[in-house]
């Protein structure tokens, strides 16, 4: 059965502050999707604010969590926010090179990712997107899994989720590839995918909002060293568009589950 977006409505101004934590539950569904096993142990690559580390973490208190990101700032936000929720006992974060991982030969049963490798496209390129599935590979057990969400371009199905890939593959490089890419990363570093599901919102940016986000994507992306467009010039290009359909949001995301060869 092909199901499509629901209908996208805009994220309303008093919920905007914190919706990128909340997505409306979204991270929540996605780690209900995963073949989670008790006292597992699972490496999040490119954490971010360890917003899904989090998730994984209330799901099962028996999980033993490593979150890296290459962010100084990211790791310091997200050891606050574990240390707010009082997980610091279940989540270890370690600044970390998603394409160079300092862990021994199987040391993980899951990796996970959510939204985060449009950021190592955009500060390693595609051969680091590559070389990331290969480092996840090697630190997984035999028949070890790996659950990444991505934004495929091609799979848009509406207005707004197609401006969120270009706007920001344009601004700062933050790139997203075709489903069939992905598939050739996956079957190149020795994995077999079992599973893709589609998972969604029904929220976009108003254009108020939208520029912040666009704003603070620049801004991260020019302390990473990325050649990056200025915001005014990326308004003119995608302005109009983003007036008249709003700006994606996470609005649909796919999870791709996929189990290490041997």
């Amino acid at each position: 059965m092909i199901v499509l977006s629901p209908e996208e409505t805009y994220i309303a101004e008093k919920e905007y502050p914190d919706y990128s934590s909340r997505l409306d539950g979204l991270r929540g569904r996605i780690v209900a999707s995963l073949p989670l096993e008790a006292r597992m142990k699972i490496l999040d690559v490119a954490t971010g604010s360890a917003n899904f580390a989090i998730e994984l973490a209330k799901k099962d208190p028996s999980l033993k969590i490593v979150a890296i990101d290459v962010s100084d700032s990211m790791i310091r936000i997200a050891d606050k926010r574990i240390r707010e929720r009082w997980l610091d006992t279940n989540i270890t974060t370690m600044k970390m090179d998603a394409t160079r991982l300092e862990f021994p030969v199987s040391s993980f049963g899951i990796a996970t990712n959510f939204i985060g490798l449009d950021d190592v496209a955009m500060t390693r390129g595609e051969q680091g997107v590559r070389k990331a599935f290969h480092e996840v590979a090697r630190v997984l057990k035999p028949r070890g899994y790996f659950c990444f969400t991505v934004m495929p371009p091609e799979e848009a199905e509406t207005p707004a989720q197609k401006l969120e890939t270009e706007v920001y593959t344009h601004a700062c490089g933050a790139k997203w590839f075709p489903v069939i890419r992905y598939q050739e990363y996956l079957r190149g570093a020795g994995f077999t995918l079992i599973k893709r599901e589609n998972f969604y919102t029904g929220k976009k940016l108003r254009p108020e909002q939208a520029r912040r986000e666009i704003a603070a994507a620049i801004e991260d992306a020019e302390k990473h060293g990325v050649e990056v467009i200025p915001l005014d010039e990326v308004w003119k290009k995608f302005g109009y568009e983003i007036e008249k359909n709003g700006l994606g949001h996470c609005s649909r995301v796919v999870l791709m589950m996929a189990r290490k060869n041997i």
